[in-house]
């Protein structure tokens, strides 16, 4: 995963919240899109887990994206952003197509 430049700052913003969280050592935190069946439109689910344990710290629905990066924001925004779009791992070896 690629760490993004500190200029940028460690916010979760309209343009990347679904495709980079914040980190701090073995905990995530990010927004994601979640659909309510009974009310038939997707909520903003703002999130924090640990990743070793998998196990969910926090976690928060709302019915506005702004609402959401503002939750996570405020609480984890000091924390290192991270980019889960890059390529690492199995997916980037070379042995795959084999």
């Amino acid at each position: 995963m690629t760490l993004a430049s500190p200029i940028n700052g460690w916010k979760l913003t309209h343009e990347n919240f679904d495709h980079k969280v914040l980190a701090f050592r073995e905990r995530q935190a990010g927004v994601s899109l979640v659909f309510d069946p009974e009310r038939n439109q997707y909520l903003y689910n703002a999130y924090c887990i640990e990743t070793k344990l998998l196990k969910e710290l926090f976690t928060c629905e709302f019915d506005f994206l702004e609402d959401a990066l503002s939750a996570i924001n405020d609480e984890f925004g000091n924390w290192e952003i991270l980019d889960l779009s890059a390529k690492s791992g199995c997916g980037s070896c070379v042995a795959k197509g084999q």
